[in-house]
């Protein structure tokens, strides 16, 4: 059997999903750009009555027809994820629309300022060091856990508040709504062996020793390595340890903490960066190839480098 490109399949899932639905619902097959401009097709849904379009992206359904997978079977996997979506829906627009109710949800994440130059003409947004911080809204209940909307510049203009206002609420939610989670890689890695039944996992040393390297994120890990904005929380961790760090974004979730005591060259800890991103992440997950470096005498993050 010969394989049809993507954009057939696109046509082909859009027209029988359409054939299945009520005909107040229409779907249609839209693009989304995410991270790092990654350029996504989706299956757009939009109801009459309802003023937000649940997205379903096909990128992973292409590959299991490529692996053999009968239409049939896929249009019906499309469908109960937009049923099982349409019935737990309970994300209200008008409180979105209305910003005394939406600033309360209101948050910052940082992404990589380069890779993300087009988006950032749509958005609001500071620069920092070689990222960004961009603002979304958290929908954070049982039936949509952690589900994100981005901010841009059309909702600042119906909300009628100014860039420099949603970054004030920003800062003030962030580190309330997304308190900060930091942690030894010995006590995470404990923690996983443990959780994964490991023999001996108990056996482990699970406190950190003077080479111990340390993970920050948020209490969902997810966009975590913004809690490096966070007041204080870089300058009390290094007072306690009594020495600059060196800080290695990992991904958009997290970054490692790693004392300068611990002697590793910058150029060295780029290199492993670099490495991570290249082989072990999404292309949306990556962060930076930078190395920056927290200073207490300073008190600010500086990118390894510049003169601090």
């Amino acid at each position: 059997m010969s394989v049809i490109t993507y954009e057939k399949f696109q046509e082909i899932v859009t027209d029988k999903v359409q054939k299945k639905l009520d005909e107040k619902v229409r779907v249609k097959v839209t693009s989304v750009v995410k991270n790092n401009g990654v350029v996504l097709k989706g299956l757009c849904f939009t109801k009459e009555e309802e003023g937000i379009s649940p997205t379903i992206y096909l990128e992973s359904f292409y590959e299991e027809y490529k692996n053999g997978k009968d239409f049939s079977d896929i249009v019906d996997h499309i469908l109960d994820i937009f049923h099982l979506g349409s019935k737990n829906r309970v994300f209200d627009v008008n409180t979105f629309l209305d910003f005394e109710k939406a600033g309360k949800h209101i948050a910052y994440k940082l992404v990589n300022y380069e890779k993300n130059k087009e988006l950032l003409k749509r958005i609001p947004h500071k620069k920092y060091l070689d990222m960004a911080i961009v603002y979304y809204y958290l929908l954070n209940n049982e039936e949509i856990e952690n589900a994100t909307i981005l901010i841009y510049n059309n909702h600042l203009e119906c909300w009628g508040i100014t860039e420099e206002e949603l970054d004030r609420v920003a800062r003030e939610n962030t580190p309330k709504l997304l308190k900060e989670d930091l942690r030894s890689l010995t006590e995470i890695l404990f923690e996983m062996l443990s959780k994964r039944g490991f023999a001996g996992a108990e056996d482990l040393p699970v406190e950190p020793d003077e080479n111990c390297m340390y993970v920050l994120s948020n209490s969902t890990r997810i966009f975590g390595a913004a809690a490096i904005l966070y007041t204080d929380v870089l300058k009390e961790f290094a007072d306690e340890l009594k020495q600059d760090l060196y800080i290695l974004p990992s991904s958009v979730h997290e970054v490692i903490l790693v004392p300068k005591t611990v002697g590793i060259e910058p150029e060295t800890l780029r290199e492993m960066v670099k490495e991570v991103n290249a082989t072990q992440l999404e292309e949306t997950e990556i962060l930076s190839d930078s190395v920056y470096c927290f200073s207490r005498e300073e008190n600010r993050v500086y990118q390894t480098g510049e003169v601090a």
